[in-house]
């Protein structure tokens, strides 16, 4: 007893430090530079005395093979990379315990410590932990070695091979890696310890209220040493100042060699709460304390709210919340999935200046910096099992899909944003018992009423009692046939709705490139303000205009290479290098205008959807589209007014939009065309309160070169990443969107070029797309300036300085120094143009006619040869098989066929056979594909007929988009 009281007496007196005076009783050391890589296969590359001075020096987050930008069609590096890290540890840390904590490894791989095995780790998605305790050599250098396999593995989720899947796992060691000391005594890591709703802290909010909330701490101390232990557990909670509200004291008794999990509970009032428009953080302090002496401490910020679905809405903090969300693909350009921390918050703050409220970190858990950017500015989160039209029986793809699952909660349970977890296979087929089991293990590793999982429901209604939350609540499909009739009859609210996906697949402009000409970005708002009224994709729901809707996610984003297509995936509302289209300011236009976040954005904002660069455009001259959620708008072109519109007049058409709390669509006809400046005004109670002015871009000039930071200082740590845009200008400075110029970047200083000239990748010099290029420039390990330059034939050559400063924390110790002679191309493996592609760019054979067994009014079979994916052959009848016969006229020798159905998430079972007389009949092959998989197959025989002959479909009739013989 007396010892207890001494041990409480000495963790008082370390109160009075508060949450800004830390006495870490940890270590934790960056571990992201000074590693040693090699694309491909070592014999020994595990062993210390393995020559590695000719490896490829590089730095995490890395990707094993830096790629094009538009790199679709599996062409992307898939195979083996070995990385070593020499370090050396300091005599003090002998005694206790070392771990490193690898964030993301994609795809499998295995961890030694001088040629010791030390850990295995199956899929990409998410860290685990490698205790290098007992094996360190304290007398010597150590190496660290990681084999990564990028194979596809079909016993690990997501398991689908990359080159049918609709985005790539690309590679490498991609995310942090750190190495952490603590004593033996120590708070776990909930990634290490498989323990149900345990491991590490999970933070919950027993009740909270504008008074008063209850904050309960469940902290797991693990005891590695062969005698029974007393500590004191301390427990703080401060304000965003650093004040402490709230404390506990915590007695804590550890038997040997065990564990004990410890229960605090602290009371705040009038506690600030967390909400995406005010996304109030506080700091959750926790210290191990013998006597005076910090044993271990760990800090984490936490956000205190309430959320409810119900079949009335989303509710947060007892408030109704509409979500405005988009699906979000972790890519960039040139370096995979491999983007340091800052870009992880560069995105997030990209969103939500854009207008979005949430996220669908589709498919896959997201990075950790990701999610804490998310808390930090205010986007709510849909957390997502990493899955995509894939399931596998075999028992260890089934557990590993468990335990990915448990793993994916005990990682991020504490999180404010993330407000519902996605525990479905997306767009799969799996048993019943599947959907059952995640539900439960869920829901243990999450007791309460604070954890809610999603699924579809049209195609799953029988897993009806295994989602909390249901995209797809429709009761059937369209009774007339067709994919793009909504029968309110039809909608259910069994469960509160939302919508997982829409944007994409139909529509007047689905998808555009940012080099595309204005009037087709044009295009593309306007399909989606039709989609947001209603007009959509029966299994959409009709989005804004169904009163049961609770919010709904975007496909997509960003742009996105995939290794399923060879073209790029241009239905994001920003480029893949995140330069922003036409659509990004449709949707930023959906915000309140009362709702503004100092140093992101405020709430009112106008935009002219058009460059007034040409009298072929409508969107230049009779249909000039203004993005505003101000009271009124006005255009003026050189100085006229063009017209003034209200919001109140412009409602009445797009009431669905407006009563989900959006902005109608101002649309003004200038008529005729006029070069000159455009300029918008946003009114608001007889004040202007945001403007826009576009002017007509003239002949190519100059470049520009614009460093994006978004308000995050570079940090000269050796890995962070700056993005650049070069832009293509006239003598104003104004964007040349059309310009497709060659350009030519260096860079010098405290910095290098990501690609720099590997002309393979096509950075250092890169053609403009939509006048705009790209780069990413990383940082030394030395603070200073950067300058970035660009030049280009004919044009005045344009630069920008930006400037990096010190990092500030502690590296993993390299020991002996080690120079590594490799060059970023070493082995490098570039991949054939596929098939695929020689394929399709063969002229197509003409067909002579096509025959259906029946046709639904307004999708004839003629649409099946119209050279229009995105117009279709749909059946007048729910009856299969439907049979589709082509004739090409005579006996004709087919090299190909491409084949693409009519929904993208449909699943589609049929045979194909071919004939010389139409009588007697060979069969080609016999598949079962989602509308997805539409890549040529082998035909390579003569023949003058064709049939096709689908007898199952998962949901809905038989359909197809587009046929093509070659």
């Amino acid at each position: 007893m007396k010892y207890l009281i001494l041990l409480i007496g000495g963790a008082l007196t370390m109160l009075a430090v508060g949450c800004t005076s830390p006495q870490p009783g940890r270590e934790t050391l960056n571990m992201n530079t000074d590693w040693a890589f090699y694309r491909g296969d070592v014999e020994n590359g595990q062993a210390v005395e393995t020559d590695d001075s000719g490896w490829i020096p590089v730095s995490v987050p890395h990707v094993m093979q830096l790629e094009t930008k538009h790199c679709g069609g599996n062409v992307i590096y898939d195979g083996i990379g070995w990385y070593r890290r020499h370090f050396r540890l300091p005599a003090a840390y002998q005694g206790k315990r070392v771990t490193v904590q690898f964030e993301g490894v994609m795809k499998n791989c295995e961890v030694y410590l001088n040629g010791e095995r030390i850990t295995e780790h199956y899929g990409g998605y998410m860290g685990f932990v490698a205790d290098l305790t007992g094996h360190i050599r304290w007398d010597a250098d150590n190496v660290l070695a990681i084999k990564v396999d990028a194979a596809d593995d079909p016993l690990t989720p997501p398991g689908k091979p990359q080159a049918r899947m609709d985005f790539y796992y690309y590679s490498g060691i991609y995310r942090d890696v750190r190495m952490v000391v603590t004593e033996p005594v120590y708070i776990t890591d909930p990634l290490e310890e498989d323990i149900v709703a345990g491991g590490g802290q999970f933070v919950t909010f027993p009740s909270v209220s504008e008074e008063e909330a209850t904050v309960h701490v469940s902290t797991h101390v693990r005891n590695r040493t062969e005698a029974e232990v007393a500590r004191v557990l301390v427990v703080e909670l401060c304000d965003s100042t650093g004040h402490v509200v709230a404390t506990h004291l915590c007695p804590v008794s550890v038997p040997a060699e065990s564990a004990t999990t410890t229960q605090q509970e602290l009371t705040v009032r009038q506690p600030a709460l967390w909400h995406p428009y005010t996304p109030y953080l506080y700091t959750l302090r926790t210290r191990l304390m013998e006597g005076e002496k910090v044993v271990d401490e760990v800090s984490q910020q936490i956000g205190i709210r309430t959320l409810r679905y119900t079949t009335e809405g989303f509710f947060l903090n007892g408030k109704p919340l509409y979500l405005r969300g988009a699906n979000r693909h972790q890519a960039f350009p040139h370096i995979g999935d491999a983007a340091p921390n800052s870009m992880q918050e560069r995105d997030v703050i990209q969103m939500k200046r854009g207008g979005y409220n949430a996220v669908r970190a589709a498919h896959y858990p997201a990075d950790p910096a990701f999610l804490e950017a998310c808390d930090r500015h205010g986007l709510l989160v849909v957390e997502c099992i990493p899955g995509w039209q894939f399931y596998n029986p075999d028992s260890t793809f089934i557990h590993r899909l468990y335990e990915v699952g448990r793993q994916m909660i005990r990682r991020d349970r504490n999180h404010p944003s993330v407000v519902l977890w996605e525990t479905a296979l997306n767009e799969s087929r799996y048993p019943v018992s599947l959907a059952k089991a995640i539900f439960e293990l869920s829901h243990e590793e999450y007791p309460g009423d604070q954890f809610y999982t999603s699924g579809d429901y049209f195609g799953h209604a029988d897993m009806e009692p295994y989602y909390d939350v249901f995209y797809k609540q429709v009761a059937r499909f369209p009774k007339d046939g067709d994919v793009m009739s909504n029968y309110p009859e039809d909608f259910l609210a069994v469960k509160p709705l939302l919508t997982r996906e829409w944007g994409d697949g139909v529509g007047e402009k689905p998808r555009v490139g940012l080099w595309e000409n204005e009037e087709e970005q044009m295009r593309q708002c306007r399909g989606r303000v039709a989609q947001l009224e209603g007009k959509g994709y029966f299994d959409w729901c009709m989005l804004d205009a169904n009163p049961s809707m609770a919010g709904h996610f975007l496909w997509s984003y960003n742009d996105y290479a995939r290794g399923s297509q060879d073209e790029t995936m241009y239905c994001g509302v920003v480029d893949m290098n995140r330069y922003p289209k036409f659509c990004y300011y449709l949707l930023q236009s959906m915000r309140s205008p009362s709702v503004s976040q100092p140093g992101l954005y405020e709430g009112p904002m106008v935009f002219i959807a058009s460059h007034n660069a040409s009298a072929d455009y409508e969107s230049s001259t009779s249909a000039i589209m203004v993005f505003s959620n101000c009271e009124e708008v006005s255009l003026w072109r050189n100085g006229k007014l063009v017209g003034t519109q209200t919001r109140a007049e412009r409602s009445r058409l797009y009431p669905a939009i407006v009563s989900k709390g959006g902005s109608p669509l101002f649309v003004f006809d200038a008529g005729g065309y006029e070069a000159g400046t455009l300029k918008a005004e946003g009114w608001i109670d007889g004040r202007k309160v945001a403007e826009h002015l576009v002017s007509t871009p003239q002949a190519p000039a100059r470049l520009t070169v614009e460093p994006v930071t978004e308000g995050i200082v570079p940090v000269a740590d050796g890995s962070d990443l700056i993005p650049v845009y070069i832009k293509v200008c006239d003598t104003d400075g104004t964007l040349v969107s059309s310009s497709r110029q060659e350009i030519q970047l260096s860079v010098e200083g405290e910095g290098t070029l990501v690609g720099d000239t590997i002309a393979r990748v096509g950075v250092h010099r890169q053609q403009a797309e939509g006048g705009v290029g790209f780069a990413f420039v990383r940082t030394s390990r030395k603070a200073g300036k950067i300058k970035v330059r660009a030049v280009a034939d004919g044009l005045e050559a344009g630069e920008a300085t930006v400037e990096s400063t010190p990092y500030t924390g502690a590296y993993v110790p390299v020991g002996k120094k080690v120079t590594f002679r490799g060059h970023e191309e070493d082995h490098v493996v570039v991949k054939p143009s596929s098939w695929q592609q020689q394929v399709l760019k063969r002229p197509p054979l003409k067909i002579a006619s096509v025959k259906v067994d029946d046709e639904q009014p307004g999708y004839p079979a003629s649409n099946i040869l119209d050279g229009d994916d995105h117009s279709w052959w749909i059946a007048g009848s729910d009856r299969l098989p439907q049979t589709v016969t082509f004739d090409l006229g005579q006996p004709t020798y087919i090299a190909a066929s491409r084949i693409l159905f009519q929904k993208d998430s449909s699943s589609y079972r049929h045979k194909v056979e071919t004939s010389a007389d139409g009588s007697r009949w060979t069969v080609l092959y016999e598949r079962e594909c989602t509308g997805w998989e539409f890549k040529p197959m082998t035909v390579d025989r003569e023949a003058r007929f064709v049939r096709l002959t689908i007898d199952g479909v998962s949901e809905g009739r038989a359909g197809l988009g587009e046929v093509t013989f070659y």
